[in-house]
């Protein structure tokens, strides 16, 4: 059966040359997205964001599977192929249209004028309509729709074009009047009715068509019209023969801008307060900054200015300077002569670009400091000069208003329909965030936006930086890795190296990371001075951070061998922070926290890197036994993949443990529990991280509602040589729990007693204080809640997010089954933000029951039921124990029919929670704690 696939229209699919009758919009969007892939493999989450945009279903993986399977029933099985990742269409070119196309318009460029405009006109006829039509308002589809409407644009252009190099212009003129019409600023639309006008012998209204352009183009944006516009016109008034039929007319050049500043008012203030008060004043950045421009706005007009990017040895500095005063020439001696010639009257002389010249720029300087009182002096570099007195500012990176407003000013300048909505400038924003904010990289991105579209431009950048560089060449002002590479090239051999070396690195580094990549605190200042490197000095430690812009660059310039002993140094640093920062954990810290979030990066751009070896397990199970307290749902993500197939030695038991601590987070409590146990077996009684994989068993066998092997482990912990105190304490907390969510708090408060001397040992953890909550919630509600907030001071303190996460949960259901309805309200939508936004599975769906029994109480028992029923459906969903199975029963019963449950449940419950809350009485104030 003969395949074929229609984009330029409603997306159609044909069989046998007879349409097929697609039954809903998601198969036109698979069918769609796969085929404008052009036979490369379409990732699942791709097609996901195409049907679902930022909102997919729970069960979206399986519905991607049904549109699949239903559009196979029509094509047959061999035409969309399943691959790892994704999916693929498999067909030839020839069976999409747009393929077609590509053939005639490749045939054309080989044919005579006249053949040539038949072929493209057979081309022309391949579009049933708008591109896209029937999927064009998907976001995922806009780049598309924009590529091929453009392109549409372009072949009737280059259709009338050859009917105009064939003689045909009478013919023509009717329809490149009615385009020119319709397309009144498009150039290239002016310039085929110029030469339509002028070869039917109506040359005075083509000069007029020419003038009329120009009006439009000056007066509607401010810009001028490009060359080729002017060269026609010269053609046209000097009777040029090649304006004839037979001719063409060589393809327009690229229309100039409009080139408005933003930002930098801080910087113009400081510049210009320098400019005042001192002799030299530097600005120093890394390239693509922007301290041209920066410089260029606060100059008058007035100021003597020397552009030295272009000149290559020391001896141009003086030669520049003299040329630029009207000096023939600087005779030996330049320097003398210059500050001669200058004096002592008032003057401003600005040198740009000097960082690859800086001993001679240096030179001259200070001779025209010494002699010329009235000079003053400002550099651009990417280095300071060096010269006594100079007053260097450092130029940064654009605020995020400003990059995204100068991302938004040049896309649209050239797209007109550039959108500015609120999803656009976050794309734009995520675009500026990859190139740094550098002024020159945000504005060769907002070039490629009318090429790939945001969410395609932005995807392609994530994977680096070579789609913003020029197809052939480029500069240090047009390209970002020519900039980038123009710095590295000044650097000395050794600077270079440890370049390349901390590439590796994501997100930065602190000091403790030098000795790793056998780098000296000297080296490190060079590149600091360099402007490769930028360094924070409010951070405590200080802060150092390649540019993702020089970032990409270094790590292109190592070969695999020189990667991988980088990675390596890299992956030991990692290690050695993560056990040093567990090692700490023997007391509570708040120290923890921040410094797990500062080398988030890292940790990841680690641990991607070790993948299946033993140093990875190794590193796997320090970063999840560390990174337990304040769990990413990134980081989380990265240790599930580790599952080992057996747990045999001890590399597969560390495995183990990370992905079990990974499969935890993310609620799948029985394979936690086997992979937990069997790292548990496997670790040795003395083993620095069997400590930290008991305690998250524990957690896990708590969620499973399996107290006799909580109440073991807790044994089992103290008899842990390398257990810290908290970790015994947490442990026999556990045990207690147990008691009260069976339904028996009294034994746990006997068992807490019974142990109290090993309880309170540490003045940080809260989840002692969280432990006694639960155990008087039944009975002195009050009193728990009290303990619940003590808990919370602790813990949000320490920075401790699990535990503040458990207590938050804790503290909602004592405000719920108290009455206090509307502090309940907002305790549960803060707390299922929270937990939500932390990975933890578990506790999310205990906050979603509670929900439910908040619901219930307010009336709204079907609401109530079909929480419960989402819950019950979910096998991650924690087991119910005590007196939560009569809660919850109760709550089932309370509707008999129930609606199809949504997608989202928790973007659910939160909707009706806000409803709630619109509708509660004003309270006397609500409880401190309920805005956390």
């Amino acid at each position: 059966m003969h395949v074929e696939v229609g984009l330029l229209g409603p997306v159609e699919l044909r069989l046998g040359g007879r349409p097929a009758r697609l039954t809903g919009a998601p198969q036109r969007i698979v069918l769609a997205r796969l085929a404008l892939a052009g036979g490369r493999v379409v990732p699942v989450g791709d097609l996901i964001d195409a049907l679902w945009d930022d909102e997919p279903p729970g069960n979206a993986v399986g519905n991607l599977h049904s549109y699949v399977s239903r559009l196979r029933r029509h094509t047959g099985g061999e035409v969309i192929c399943r691959e790892p990742g994704g999916y693929r269409l498999d067909l030839p070119a020839e069976a999409l249209d747009t393929g077609r196309v590509e053939r005639l318009v490749a045939a054309a460029r080989e044919q005579a004028p006249a053949e040539a405009a038949g072929t493209l006109a057979e081309a022309l006829g391949m579009w049933r309509g708008d591109p896209l039509a029937d999927v064009a308002d998907r976001l995922a589809f806009a780049p598309d729709v924009a590529r091929l409407a453009e392109w549409r644009r372009h072949l009737r252009e280059e259709h009338l074009d050859r009917r105009l190099d064939a003689g045909q212009a009478a013919e023509a003129l009717p329809e490149i009047e009615a385009y020119a019409t319709a397309e009144p600023m498009r150039e290239r639309a002016c310039l085929l009715l110029m030469r339509a006008l002028h070869q039917t012998g109506r040359t005075a209204e083509a000069l007029a068509a020419a003038r009329a352009y120009r009006e439009r183009v000056v007066d509607g944006h401010g810009v001028d019209p490009s060359p080729a516009l002017d060269d026609l016109q010269k053609r046209i008034l000097a009777e040029d023969p090649a304006l004839r039929p037979g001719k063409a007319l060589p393809a327009p050049a690229p229309r100039r801008r409009a080139d408005r500043f933003f930002g930098r008012r801080e910087e113009l203030r400081a510049l210009r307060a320098a400019l005042s008060g001192g002799r030299v004043t530097t600005l120093v950045g890394p390239g693509g900054v922007g301290k041209t421009r920066l410089m260029t706005e606060a100059l008058t007009g007035q100021e003597l200015v020397v552009e030295l990017a272009e000149r290559s040895v020391p001896g141009d500095v003086a030669t520049a300077v003299a040329g630029a005063l009207g000096l023939r020439f600087a005779p030996r001696g330049g320097a003398a002569a210059i500050a001669d010639r200058l004096g002592t009257a008032p003057a401003l002389l600005v040198l740009d670009n000097c960082e690859h010249l800086l001993d001679a720029v240096r030179e001259l300087v200070e001779e025209i400091v010494a002699r010329c009182p009235g000079v003053r002096v400002l550099a651009t570099s990417r280095q300071r000069l060096g010269v006594a007195g100079e007053r260097v500012l450092r130029v940064g990176p654009l605020p995020e208003d400003d990059r995204v407003a100068l991302f938004c000013d040049r896309a649209a300048l050239l797209r007109a329909d550039f959108p500015r909505d609120a999803r656009s400038r976050a794309l734009a924003a995520e675009v500026c965030r990859l190139v740094d904010g550098l002024p020159l990289a945000v504005e060769l991105a907002a070039r490629r936006e009318a090429v790939f579209g945001l969410v395609h431009l932005r995807d392609r950048l994530g994977a680096g930086l070579q789609v913003l560089d020029p197809a052939r060449g480029g500069d240090r002002a047009t390209a970002v890795t020519a900039t980038v590479e123009w710095s590295y090239r000044l650097l000395d051999p050794a600077a270079q190296q440890l370049l390349d070396r901390l590439a590796v690195c994501r997100g930065g580094f602190g000091l403790d990371a030098l000795p790793f990549f056998g780098a000296s605190e000297s080296l490190l200042a060079e590149l600091v001075d360099a402007s490769l490197i930028g360094c924070d000095l409010d951070a405590d430690p200080p802060r150092y951070r390649l540019l993702e812009t020089v970032r990409h660059v270094g790590l292109a310039h190592l070969d695999a061998d020189a990667e991988r002993e980088a990675r390596d140094a890299h992956g030991r640093w990692m290690l050695a922070f993560v056990t040093d920062l567990l090692r700490r954990q023997r007391v509570r810290n708040p120290h923890t926290t921040p410094a797990l979030r500062r080398e988030l990066g890292n940790l990841q751009e680690a641990l991607a890197w070790a993948g299946d070896t033993d140093e990875g397990a190794r590193l796997a199970a320090w970063i999840a036994a560390a990174s337990s307290v304040a769990p990413d749902p990134g980081l989380t993500a990265q240790l599930v993949r580790l599952t080992p197939r057996a747990v045999e030695t001890e590399a597969d038991a560390l495995r183990a443990l990370a992905a079990g601590a990974g499969v935890w987070l993310n609620g799948h409590i029985g394979e936690a529990q086997r992979l937990l146990g069997a790292a548990v077996d496997r670790l040795p009684t003395g083993h620095p991280l069997r400590p930290s994989a008991l305690l998250i068993k524990i957690s896990n066998s708590m969620f499973r509602g399996q107290a006799d092997d909580v109440r073991a482990d807790a044994l089992r912990m103290r008899d842990e040589p390398l257990a810290a105190g908290w970790l015994r304490a947490t442990a026999l907390c556990c045990a207690a729990l147990m008691d009260a969510y069976g339904g028996d708090a009294a034994a746990g408060l006997r068992r807490l007693e019974a142990y109290a001397e090993e309880l309170d040992v540490d003045r940080l953890d809260g989840f002692v204080p969280f432990a006694r909550g639960e155990l008087l919630a039944g009975t002195d509600p009050e009193r728990a809640l009290s303990y619940y907030d003590e808990s919370l001071r602790r813990t949000e303190a320490a920075g401790f997010d699990y535990t503040t996460n458990i207590a938050r949960v804790a503290r909602a259901a004592v405000l719920i089954r108290m009455g206090r309805r509307d502090q309940a309200i907002e305790a549960c939508r803060s707390t299922i933000r929270q937990v939500r936004a932390a990975g933890m599975t578990a506790q999310l769906w205990t906050i979603l029951r509670l929900t439910a029994e908040l619901l219930g109480d307010l009336g709204d028992a079907t609401a109530a039921a079909l929480i419960v029923a989402a819950a019950d459906s979910d096998p991650y969903a924690p087991a119910v124990m005590g007196p939560d199975r009569e809660r919850l029963a109760r709550l089932r019963a309370g509707a008999r029919a129930l609606p199809t449950p949504p997608a989202d449940i928790a973007a659910y419950a939160l909707e009706l929670l806000e409803q709630a809350a619109s509708k509660q009485p004003a309270s006397a104030g609500p409880h401190p704690r309920d805005h956390d």
